[in-house]
């Protein structure tokens, strides 16, 4: 029997009974913090990204089968799983007994850093348990609210893909041993290659081995009392019956799932308390009844069950349209749990909410059920719903739909980025019988169009102008397309269907004799991931731990003439307020170790004026995350504004610069001479918005104090060692008191340098104070708002060519948006600034950069520091030049490429460099010239889908000629022959420790599988530099090849001696008292390589072929193919280095396309501040056609690390290149064929309003 107090479920095959629920504690934090089930985990906790997901199952008694639905855990209140099966990714397998996804995610390389691949894994989960053998579009769907930050989906598709029979296994035509032919070379270019992967030989998955439905959960009987159940806060009542409901509602707030009221009331500063009242287990509002001529459904029925019942029971023609609308929903995890009427009555109340529920139910004329204040029930029909605003007195009981209606319906929805992102725009038109019903969801309530609907039915003529003004539509985009599918509709009587392109993911590698360097061999830590087991700072576990809440500014430059924690400290459970008198030591720690760094003048506390939104005021100390962030916003803080710069090109004209304007190349005189020379001097600007990291492991930090002022830090950084020297900077403490240790990150792209340390030094002063565990880990809308971005950019060139279209000279200027503090803007304005030539050979030039002061958040390092931004420069330089010329843009960057043997601007020679093979071979590979010819005859023939094809290349010297060019590396032999290696870089998803485990065993000669990396401490390695740039596989590689060259120098002889047994080597040696550890430095020794101090070894090269088609009615894009071709050398790890590549592009993908970064300029808010509003690419924008090649161009002199070269950020350039020159192509094709002769200067990121904009005829 149900306690009045409790509730009874089961988790992963145990029965959980729980007395005493919190109605505001979610499903996510019971799970990690009460069963300690860490695989669930918390990136977003806004139900966007998916980490979260976990699968309920439910008992169907009229289907008499279990029912599962995956679902976001840190949406679903604990006390919704009464009665259900919660299954999460612990309890689909474990490394003893691995489940089929699990396995093939391991073993295909379907991860990097880890921290989303159990949300995958529950998503796929569920869909198997539901649908064993599932189509393509069955796994598309499932997984499509599931974000990665680092593979960029493809391995995690091919993986998924191949428990679809559509995705085509092996016919077994090559029998005799021949194995697959598709894992064979499919063109004469890919002989001597191998594929990457194939999934013929793993286990078919076997529907019968999964976990039953509990049989507790199906015998248990239920009380029919209604429970209460009494939280910190909340009072909420779960009655059973209708009449139950109507007795106990008056006084109380109705909530159906409780999403929306959950995510509203949190983090509300607010300590009174609230009773509430739940829909969930009332009978009559869960019941779905399908009579002769009608479908009811229940209020309290979610979304995905409202579609499905709509799609089973109506009329194929209005089924199909609900079936394939909703099928776009932005989140199927929350359309699992989110009920239909919450929907309706949260957009109807909310004017900036579009609702397809909304639409549905207003198209299909539903009759509502509700019942009044005075207990009636009373039905309305949906126009008298809306129109007398009856869903703000009244509660919604049911929906009832005709069944006779077999008019056809038609319904369409835009979202920001796609039609499968949150909806902004919707439309639906009920068709036939001369009595159509349309509508058109422009803000929270669809509009109806009667004149439309009257033209319509009266049968008159259907010109597409005449339904244009009998509509009343505001012409745009949206209303165009709207209206000209409408259009086809009623000429055709049906809509043509899109057919799906096949699938094609090729990625090729040259194969090794080596036994372990240079082989695809799966990350030592993939089954630890997978399975949940893997552990990030958030999942450590400290006793008697406090929480910190953030205190951030809200106005963007200001005194402080007040802070009052007052309020905020009245709450039980908040231990205190921290702020700048907390600090013992130096409150800008980045000053003081300006001699080892560049100087950044961040604080850590605001101290005395704030100069952003966002910026950390001081921090609350509670036993309750929760309770921290909610008491952080009861702290009260006064302010005296000041002028503030929140607009780049405001800061620009009022030389507001964070340090001095930094020069580089020839003198201006010079640079103007040889332009005045030129047959052409051309000019153009760029303007290029930031990028959010997004990794998927928010900020995040734990500090535990020791003994005699010791403290130890586990932080989420990318330098253990910086993060240290700045903990001990603001402690006063001696480097050796403090040992930060980080066993992997959740992500890192750059942004967990500086940031990060910030977080372990607020946490180090609250854990030195108080003398407990402080846990510190952001939100993530606050980790939007406090974190660095990539830098935004402004920048104006003048460019001088000859005839042919050969530049000859040119200058350029750029202001980069630094913030308001230092951070890395002087360092990345030099590197920008120095790297301007990007692979082009452009005479002589002049570099101009200004590091310019905001009050922004302050931009930080970010893959490809800079470069990527002087990449889009060139580009807008190169497709100017061609305009000019009238000339192919590729034919244009040939003519300038800067080949082996010519010097960059600022005199270092370009050496060991494969560009001009990879350009070439890309070329050919993709069939560039044929399908460019197709793409122009595409054009020709099309108005509103364009398509563009651009090649773009990349050239990045490796190791950097700076003080990071070295690694640190410490080998432990244990007396078992076990190897324990320790290195100074983190692991943060590239592979570098997976790597280094590698050429560990090629030098030991020993096998993966007895070496392994615990973790990177500052107490093993320290003085380490932080982890970035490319390089960290050279500069940790040489370290650890120097440690085994030093340690086989001791133990070889005995090794021979006894035959190659190592464990009995290694016993002899100990007993020998010969050392069985030993620590060693690996510096780049440029001089062995005939390279000057400012020079690089070697390059690492590429060039890449993208083809994407755009909407310029939506402005969305699609991209069809993606060629890409990479000379890394000797590849220590091909599916690794695949890896980064392909994760790399999408990033790039991301920067130009759908990742939009905007300030309110009044505010100074972000107006990108939740996971929800800002986009990163998803798996449903990978390319269907995407080809990777490793070519292994024997021109890696300067590698040192057995012939390899760095990857990480290379392709990311390339790729951010191609895409906007592609999605340009089709902007200029359209410009031109509209009249429209005005040049485009480069503008980034060219998202759907972006494209629609510059596509306007206006």
């Amino acid at each position: 029997m149900l306690p009045q107090t409790g509730i009874f479920f089961n988790v992963n095959g145990k029965d959980v009974r729980e007395e005493y629920v919190d109605p505001e504690l979610t499903l996510a934090y019971y799970l990690r913090n009460k069963l300690g089930l860490r695989g669930t985990k918390l990136g977003c906790e806004e139900g966007v990204c998916g980490s979260c997901t976990v699968v309920l199952g439910i008992w169907d008694d009229g289907e008499n089968k279990a029912v599962y639905r995956a679902v976001n855990a840190c949406l679903v209140p604990l006390f919704h799983v009464h009665r259900t099966f919660v299954i999460t990714v612990e309890g689909v397998g474990s490394r003893e007994k691995i489940h089929p996804i699990q396995d093939r995610m391991a073993r295909g390389h379907a991860l990097q850093c880890g921290f989303c691949s159990p949300g995958f894994v529950m998503s796929a989960y569920a869909l198997l348990r539901n649908h064993p053998d599932p189509s393509i579009d069955q796994i598309n769907a499932a997984i499509r609210a599931n974000l990665c930050r680092c593979t960029g989906y493809r391995p995690i598709l091919e993986a998924l893909y191949s428990f679809s029979p559509e995705s085509g296994g092996c016919c077994g035509g090559n029998k005799n041993g021949g194995g697959c032919c598709k894992d064979k070379s499919s063109s004469d270019e890919d002989e001597g290659y191998e594929k990457l992967l194939s999934f013929s030989d793993f286990p078919k998955y076997d529907p019968t081995q999964e976990i039953i439905f509990p049989p507790s959960l199906r015998t248990y009987a239920d009380s029919e009392d209604q429970a209460i159940l009494n939280g910190n806060r909340v009072e909420l009542t779960l009655p059973k019956n209708l009449t139950q409901f109507k007795q106990s509602r008056e006084g109380k707030n109705v909530i159906s799932s409780g999403l929306i009221t959950r995510l509203t009331t949190s983090q509300s500063p607010a300590c009174v308390s609230e009773k509430w009242i739940s829909t969930k287990y009332v009978r009559e509002f869960n019941e779905i009844k399908v009579e002769t001529d009608s479908v009811h459904i229940g209020a309290a029925v979610s979304i995905q069950r409202f579609s499905d019942t709509l799609t089973r029971h109506l009329h194929e023609s209005i089924g199909i349209a609900v079936s394939e609308l909703f099928r776009k929903f932005s989140s199927p995890q929350v359309a699992n749990f989110a009920t239909w009427s919450g929907a309706v009555v949260v957009s109807a109340k909310s004017a900036p909410v579009v609702s397809d529920v909304l639409l549905v139910l207003s198209v299909l004329n539903a009759r509502i059920t509700v019942l009044t204040q005075s207990g009636e029930l009373v039905k309305v029909e949906m126009d008298e719903f809306l129109e007398r605003k009856i869903y703000e007195t009244e509660t919604i009981v049911c929906a009832s739909f005709s069944k006779s209606d077999n008019r056809k319906l038609f319904c369409l929805k835009f979202g920001e980025t796609s039609e499968q992102d949150a909806t902004v725009f919707n439309f639906g038109a009920l068709i036939g019988n001369q009595s159509s019903r349309i509508f058109v969801g422009l803000g929270s309530q669809p509009k109806r169009l009667t004149r439309l609907e009257a033209w319509i039915d009266s049968g008159k003529n259907l010109d597409f102008e005449d339904l244009y003004r009998e509509s009343g539509m505001e012409k745009n985009n949206s209303s165009l397309m709207a209206l000209t599918t409408l259009s086809d509709l009623l000429k055709n009587k049906t809509l043509t269907e899109i057919s799906e392109e096949p699938i094609t993911f090729l990625q090729y590698y040259k194969p090794t004799t080596n036994e372990s360097v240079g082989r695809p061999i799966a990350n030592y830590f993939n089954e630890r991931a997978i399975t949940g087991e893997a552990l990030y700072v958030n999942d450590i576990q400290a006793h008697n731990a406090v929480h910190l809440g953030f205190v951030l500014s809200s106005v963007p430059h200001a005194e402080i003439l007040n802070v009052d924690p007052s309020e905020a400290l009245k709450l039980e459970g908040v231990v205190g307020y921290f702020g700048i008198e907390d600090i013992p030591g130096n409150n800008t720690p980045g000053i003081q170790s300006a001699n080892t760094f560049f100087p950044d003048d961040t604080a850590i506390f605001a101290d005395k004026k704030v100069e952003s939104v966002g910026q950390v005021v001081g921090v609350i100390a509670a036993t309750d995350v929760v309770l921290a962030r909610r008491a952080a916003k009861m702290v009260k803080v006064e302010y005296r504004e000041l002028k503030s710069l929140i607009d780049l090109n405001e800061a620009r004209d009022a030389k507001s610069y964070l340090g001095k304007v930094q020069c580089y190349g020839k003198e201006e005189q010079i640079v103007n001479e040889c332009l005045a020379k030129c047959n052409k001097v051309l000019e153009g600007e760029v303007t290029l918005g930031s990028q959010e990291h997004y990794y998927m492991e928010t900020q995040s930090s734990l500090v535990i104090p020791g003994e005699g002022d010791e403290l130890v830090v586990h932080c989420s950084t990318q330098g253990t060692c910086f993060t240290q020297l700045m903990v001990k900077e603001v402690m006063r403490l001696p480097a050796h008191k403090v040992i930060v240790k980080t066993k992997r990150l959740g992500g890192g792209f750059g942004g967990k340098v500086h940031n990060a340390s910030w977080i372990a030094c607020m946490c180090a002063v609250v854990a030195k104070k108080l003398n407990r565990p402080v846990y510190g880990f952001l939100t993530r809308s606050d980790d939007l708002a406090v974190t660095g971005k990539r830098h935004a950019i402004y920048a104006k060139y003048r460019v001088g060519i000859d005839s042919e279209g050969k530049a000859h000279a040119a200058h350029f200027e750029t202001w980069l948006n630094g913030g308001w503090s230092k951070d890395h803007t002087e360092n990345v304005t030099a590197v920008m600034s120095i790297l301007v030539d990007d692979v082009y050979n452009l005479g002589s030039v002049r570099s101009v950069g200004y590091p310019v002061k905001t009050n922004s958040s302050s931009s930080t390092a970010f893959r490809g520091y800079g470069q990527p931004q002087s990449k889009l420069i060139n580009e807008g330089l190169m497709r100017r030049i061609a305009r000019e010329m009238n000339k192919d843009i590729e034919e244009i960057k040939k003519l300038n490429f800067a080949v082996e043997g010519d010097r960059r601007f600022l005199g270092d020679r370009i050496h060991n460099d494969a560009h001009t093979e990879c350009w070439e071979y890309c070329t050919k590979w993709s069939d560039f010239e044929k399908r460019k010819r197709k793409v122009e005859e595409f054009n020709r023939s099309s108005d509103s889908v364009k398509r563009g094809i651009s090649m773009s290349s990349v050239r990045l010297g490796l190791p950097f000629p700076d003080t990071t060019a070295h690694g640190i590396a410490s080998i432990l032999i244990n007396l078992d022959g076990s190897i324990q290696l320790s290195i100074g870089g983190t692991e943060m998803g590239q592979g570098l420790n997976q790597k280094m485990i590698q050429v560990c065993s090629e030098a030991l000669k020993r096998p993966v599988e007895s070496i392994t990396i615990i973790d990177n401490s500052t107490d093993k390695i320290t003085n380490a530099p932080v982890t970035g740039g490319s390089q960290n596989s050279d500069t940790n590689g040489l370290a650890v090849l120097a440690c085994c060259k030093r340690i086989m120098s001791r133990l070889q002889p005995i090794v021979e001696h006894n035959e190659g047994d190592w464990q009995k080597s290694i016993l002899e040696a100990y007993g020998r008292h010969i050392p069985l550890q030993c620590t060693e430095y690996g510096v780049v020794n440029r001089s062995q390589f005939g390279v000057g101090d400012i020079e690089t070894p070697y390059n690492t090269t590429g060039a890449c072929a993208v083809e994407i088609e755009v909407d310029i009615l939506t402005g969305y894009n699609r991209l069809i193919r993606v060629d890409m071709v990479m000379d890394v050398g000797e590849s220590l790890n091909p599916a690794v280095d695949i890896g980064q590549i392909e994760g790399s592009f999408m990033q790039g993908y991301g920067y130009v396309t759908c990742e939009k970064i905007s300030y309110d300029e009044k505010t100074g808010h972000l107006e990108q501040n939740t996971a929800g509003k800002y986009r990163i690419p998803r798996a449903r924008d990978v390319p269907k056609d995407f080809r990777v090649k490793l070519l292994g161009i024997n021109k890696a002199n300067g590698a040192e690390v057995y012939s390899s070269k760095g990857i990480g950020e290379p392709p990311l350039m390339m790729s951010c290149g191609a895409v906007h020159s592609a999605i340009m192509c089709c902007v200029d094709d359209w410009r031109e064929h509209n009249g429209i002769e005005e040049f485009v200067d480069t503008i980034s990121p060219l998202s759907a309003d972006r494209i629609r904009e510059l596509c306007s005829k206006k």
